[in-house]
């Protein structure tokens, strides 16, 4: 990793990149360890859960889903922690959950986000060739698994967005030091901005894949409009649906209204990845 990359790295995820801790209410036993390379050079860790209700095979599983994790030190704990892993397998997908480069177990690489997020659904899918791949994405983790659809070699047929940011100042500005880097970044390196622009990527998605847009009303860093604007920009380039949940906070929307969620989320994916 280059020092300019250090530099700018430091005042957006420094707090957030510490060694990662296993979740205490996941057993290790239920997780195989998996890695693989994105394409930016990162070397990534994750780990693979089968269906629970099946042996996981593509015979039995429903289909695979990767989950891309928000910014955060849990990384892909965050998805262990509060359920969702165990939701999706108790409804016959197999899940795959790893950490973007720098965060986690994984390598410290690149700002290429959406590279992380395709090489994890290229693995998914070779690793279960007959089975179709969706994608469930949280803030960092939605914003760039948007980008990820606007990709070629994208294999998500479905993606669930929760808490995307239009842009990377509408998301930073709660954050004086990060949104001045990015203001910087947009002077000194404008096609690194550009290039991680969702609003923007998402005219430009692969596939017409089908879309759910989650946003909580009491989300101050995402708010609902931010998924209008993003709805209104896929246009005609995807299948799209905006849910907004009342009283849900910044990436709870499991945690705060589970069954509003799973009754919601659950029969998207089944009809998408049929």
């Amino acid at each position: 990793m280059s020092l300019s990359h250090k530099i700018l790295r430091k005042p957006f995820f420094g707090r957030f990149e510490v060694p990662w801790v296993w979740p205490s209410n996941s057993k290790q036993s239920d997780w195989e360890r998996v890695s693989f390379q994105s394409g930016n050079g990162a070397h990534l860790q994750g780990l693979w859960g089968a269906a629970a209700s099946e042996t996981g095979d593509a015979g039995n599983a429903n289909a695979t889903l990767v989950l891309a994790h928000p910014m955060g030190k849990a990384a892909k704990g965050f998805w262990l922690r509060y359920g969702h892993a165990e939701l999706f397998r108790q409804a016959g997908f197999n899940v795959l959950v790893f950490d973007a480069n720098g965060f986690g177990e994984s390598q410290a690489k690149s700002f290429d986000y959406p590279a992380d997020i395709l090489a994890a659904g290229i693995w998914a899918q070779q690793r279960q060739p007959r089975l179709p791949v969706g994608l469930i994405g949280a803030s960092f983790g939605a914003a760039w698994g948007l980008c990820s659809l606007a990709r070629e070699g994208s294999p998500y047929q479905a993606a669930v967005l929760e808490a995307a940011f239009p842009t990377l100042p509408d998301f930073w500005k709660h954050y004086p030091v990060a949104n001045a880097a990015i203001r910087m970044s947009q002077v000194v390196w404008p096609s690194l901005e550009k290039n991680l622009r969702p609003e923007r990527q998402a005219t430009l998605v692969k596939g017409n894949p089908s879309v759910l847009l989650i946003h909580g009303d009491a989300d101050i860093y995402t708010p609902p409009h931010y998924g209008e604007r993003l709805q209104r920009a896929f246009g005609a380039a995807a299948k799209t649906e905006l849910m907004i949940l009342p009283g849900v906070d910044h990436t709870f929307a499991y945690r705060d209204a589970a069954d509003a969620y799973s009754a919601r989320v659950i029969p998207f994916l089944t009809a998408a990845l049929r």
